[in-house]
């Protein structure tokens, strides 16, 4: 634990950050979060925030996580409460399945997707709408070096966005990041100047061997005249570059698309093959995206190469990224591939539960019985009344079952009888690819490296 710090220069005063706070346009009233992790940056950022919204009527509470990856993280937990307690309420979420040994991911990356979800899910039920980060200048530049390492384009030069969008079962919250134009020592200086405790992040030792490579490699280039305010620069064009390119993105999707209920897209292939190429592959990345239910866009090579096929023809029906994308006259239709889709999950009546990334489900709260799970429905099920559901898309689409078998296809708008003679309703089931989540705020991104 550290309790001090120090800056030849404080440009992160009162004033400083209401003004990196008014770009995110919050009203009085505004019902807002923060993420603690008890490190100097995230306390500095709690001292501010909290602060600006006491002097503009905002209703903050902070977050923080207990991984349970550490016998530690309690006691931490606890500590940043009492730190906060003068002048902020606090809430701790615990991840139970942190003590379990996560398959296929490193335990780090299993708890930062914890995290993130854990937050924006109390986010999402508390309505509150922004979520705030601590991530500084530094962390920018770092970030735009480890993108520059991968051979990323514009998106990941870019870095990191002052506010993108998480999704979560019971809605989404904003991701806002107020301290981007100021550096690891300004917002050092806000910790000593309030004489605010910290604690050292342990897990910060798995990275530090990355982190001081990129680190040598920053101070290499700022020998070579690349200073840290130059590629602050460099960062800044990508981020007008690329919000440019999402706005002609943008305007493609609004025009040249449609959803339906099912979560499939009709796409007019005309409007899309005579756009610009990257315009078109930028839409076709998000459609693939927000049809499969995913966070993140396919790979670039398998991309372009789908993406020429349909360009220059012959037209062949393709599987891309979990999806299907096939010929419909003059369209093309994206939807989930039902062979990728391997998502079972249990749901209680009144909790609202995301399933396959695609659609928010929520069984009524006069739905007894159980336990009941939402997984696909095999399309054999189909009871002979309801709304003729398309037959290449039925096992694509969510079917809730409890120990007597099917219990509810939703979109087929059938329901056991025994469950409808208990006075049950319809599950409510709402797909969540809709355009809107397509337009305006990129979605959240690998920038969760830094927390």
């Amino acid at each position: 634990m550290s309790a001090e710090l120090t800056s030849v220069e404080s440009r992160l005063d009162a004033g400083a950050f209401a003004g990196a706070m008014a770009p995110f346009a919050l009203e009085r009233g505004a019902r807002i979060a923060l993420a603690v992790s008890g490190g100097a940056d995230s306390m500095a950022l709690a001292r501010l925030l909290a602060a600006w919204a006491r002097d503009n009527g905002a209703d903050l509470t902070a977050i923080t996580v207990d991984h349970r990856l550490r016998a530690e993280a309690a006691a931490e937990a606890r500590q940043v409460a009492e730190w906060l307690a003068p002048y902020c309420p606090h809430v701790t979420l615990a991840w139970e399945e942190g003590t379990q040994q996560p398959q296929g991911r490193s335990p780090q990356k299993a708890a930062r997707e914890a995290r993130y979800g854990l937050m924006a899910a109390w986010c999402a039920r508390e309505n509150r709408s922004h979520l705030f980060l601590a991530h500084h200048a530094d962390d920018q530049v770092e970030t735009f070096l480890i993108r520059l390492t991968r051979g990323s384009g514009i998106n990941g030069l870019a870095a990191m966005a002052p506010l993108t969008r998480l999704r979560a079962a019971a809605g989404e919250v904003l991701l806002a990041r107020p301290l981007l134009a100021f550096t690891k020592a300004d917002v050092a200086d806000v910790c000593r100047r309030f004489a605010q405790p910290w604690l050292e992040d342990p897990s910060n030792e798995n990275r530090a061997a990355a982190r001081i490579r990129f680190r040598q490699a920053a101070r290499l280039l700022e020998d070579e005249g690349f200073s840290r305010d130059r590629l602050l620069e460099t960062v800044g064009h990508m981020q007008r570059a690329r919000a440019a390119l999402d706005h002609a993105t943008h305007q493609l999707l609004r025009t040249a698309t449609a959803w339906d209920q099912y979560g499939a897209v009709r796409v007019s292939l005309q409007a899309w093959s005579a756009a610009p190429e990257e315009i078109a592959l930028r839409a076709l990345s998000a459609l693939l995206t927000a049809a499969g239910g995913h966070v993140y866009g396919p790979r670039f090579e398998s991309l372009t190469r789908i993406a020429a096929q349909m360009r220059k023809g012959p037209w062949r029906d393709s599987t891309l990224h979990g999806c299907f994308i096939a010929r419909d006259a003059d369209c093309f239709l994206i939807h989930r591939e039902a062979a990728a889709i391997d998502h079972a999950v249990a749901v209680q009546a009144g909790t609202p539960v995301l399933w396959d990334g695609r659609f928010r489900v929520t069984l009524p709260q006069g739905m007894t019985g159980g336990p009941f799970r939402i997984a696909a429905w095999t399309g054999a099920e189909l009871p002979v009344s309801g709304p003729d559901v398309p037959v290449r898309l039925r096992a694509s689409l969510p079917a809730i079952y409890d120990s007597a078998g099917l219990a509810a296809l939703p979109h087929a708008g059938y329901l056991r009888a025994d469950l409808a003679q208990q006075g049950a309703e319809q599950p409510d089931v709402t797909c969540i690819q809709a355009l809107s989540t397509l337009l305006g705020l990129p979605a959240a991104d690998e920038s969760a490296f830094f927390t």
